[in-house]
């Protein structure tokens, strides 16, 4: 009765996990951008003094491809002779510490241009994880850009801390500015504009940490502990089974037995 008290015990506790994995997921990262020229400020230090954004993983994508009613600002002015583009844009990827090529960092770096005099615009940034509902991740600051000019490139650096499973992301880029009610631009990179994938996972599952006698592991992330209750699980089965089977009389051996006596 024991064990087999155990094995219900385990089966519940398993249950119990499984709910919990598919539960919503929470998002966290931390970002920071500036002119890529702009020499006065340090990115990477700049990153390390944000504060973590945590939000829930959206079902459905975040203002992407919406209705233009849906992205009118009241009071905003329309020029009409302005026209946008992003002209070049690359993603860079750092940080894989357990060298599985799932990186926990990147760089997104994105040249707009306009046709005709200068703009004040801001960008927002998503990621899509094979398929997935667009998530935003960050809002750029206002920055300024001239003409096709260069030196308005704008780069954001990006840390995954948890959320993100390891898989191929794109990256959306949304240009908006101020003297036009509606998204001006916007670009999806991904392998067809890049050439390249965009291999991403959370700073969760990319740690490496060291067990007893030196031996280096690389941690397993949230189903760790679902895998150790159904190892658990699979040996109180193998015992009661075993246990069962201790129990059973032997009816032929008694037969045999009982043919020896005299």
């Amino acid at each position: 009765m024991k064990t087999i008290a155990l094995v219900m015990l385990s089966a519940a506790l398993l249950a119990a996990e499984t709910p919990a994995l598919a539960a919503e997921v929470q998002q966290s990262s931390r970002s920071a951008g500036k002119l890529k020229l702009d020499q006065s400020i340090d990115l990477s230090a700049e990153l390390e003094q944000r504060d973590l954004v945590v939000k829930v993983k959206p079902q459905a994508p975040e203002n992407y491809a919406e209705s233009p009613s849906a992205q009118r600002f009241e009071g905003v002015a329309n020029r009409h002779d302005q026209l946008f583009e992003i002209y070049d844009a690359d993603v860079q990827l750092t940080a894989d510490f357990d060298g599985d090529g799932y990186h926990h960092a990147l760089n997104v770096v994105f040249d707009v241009d306009v046709s005709y005099d200068a703009a004040t615009v801001y960008a927002k940034l998503y990621l899509s994880r094979e398929g997935e509902p667009w998530s935003q991740y960050y809002t750029t600051d206002l920055f300024d850009i001239y003409g096709d000019e260069a030196a308005d490139t704008y780069e954001v650096a990006t840390e995954l801390v948890d959320g993100y499973a390891p898989g191929y992301y794109d990256v959306l880029v949304e240009i908006y500015s101020l003297d036009h009610a509606y998204m001006v631009a916007s670009e999806v990179l991904d392998y067809h504009y890049l050439g390249k994938d965009i291999a991403l996972e959370a700073l969760y599952w990319d740690e490496v940490y060291v067990e007893a006698y030196g031996e280096v592991s690389v941690s397993s992330g949230a189903g760790s502990f679902a895998t150790l209750l159904l190892f658990f699980l699979i040996i109180q089965v193998v015992i009661a089974a075993r246990g069962a089977l201790a129990l059973t009389p032997c009816k032929k051996s008694d037969d045999n037995n009982k043919n020896m006596l005299p």
